[in-house]
């Protein structure tokens, strides 16, 4: 069976119109609304596409049925996405709201994805104390190259499991461009793939 005769089997149903794929998708708009479920196990409830993690709302206009659907459903079918205010988008501006919604979600993942990383970290180390490390990575959004180097050694010692890509380095102040140039090789290794490519270049660029 085709998508198309998926799709059409699947939203008809819920639809004003009942012939014509095309003209029942015209009704349909996405909400805005946006769920994580942590791992991908759900099916688009539009195109039966397996093993999705995010779902994306879609609400019919005319009678308020709803369908959780992936996002490339959203942009396959054209559906159009309104914005905070009710209005409608055009499908350029649909596109750009759907893939902005995506990213804060992959974003919030990870966020929240180092936060139980640290927190096991906590419970493993007793010794360490890691609030004010989610304070200040909350704040910041990026820890500076002696935080990390010293968080990455310690995950590693107490064997806690991570994503490196999760965490993020700051290299603003001088204070921080300071820290990296002078950073061991073997600790700099531990950060280099959190670091971003810009980060990198700089680094190459400026250590002597």
């Amino acid at each position: 069976m085709t998508w198309a005769r998926r799709s059409s089997e699947n939203l008809l149903p819920l639809s004003e119109e009942k012939e014509s794929l095309k003209n029942a998708l015209r009704e349909w708009i996405y909400s805005g609304e946006t769920y994580d479920l942590q791992e991908p196990r759900e099916t688009c409830e539009l195109c039966d596409h397996p093993d999705l993690r995010y779902q994306f709302k879609i609400i019919n206009k005319l009678n308020l049925n709803e369908l959780l659907v992936g996002s490339e459903c959203i942009n396959k079918f054209g559906i159009l996405a309104v914005d905070d205010d009710g209005i409608v988008l055009d499908q350029a501006q649909s596109r750009r709201r759907i893939q902005q919604d995506r990213r804060y979600l992959i974003a919030e993942a990870k966020r929240n994805r180092l936060i139980t990383t640290l927190v096991e970290l906590a419970n493993r180390d007793i010794e360490f104390k890691i609030a004010s490390f989610i304070d200040y990575v909350q704040d910041r959004g990026a820890f500076t190259p002696s935080q990390l180097g010293l968080l990455f050694w310690r995950l590693d010692l107490h064997g806690v499991d991570y994503v490196a890509t999760d965490f993020k380095v700051t290299i603003r102040r001088n204070r921080e461009k300071e820290q990296l140039i002078a950073m061991a090789d073997w600790k700099l290794k531990k950060i280099w793939s959190a670091m971003s490519s810009n980060q990198k270049d700089w680094y190459k660029d400026n250590k002597g």
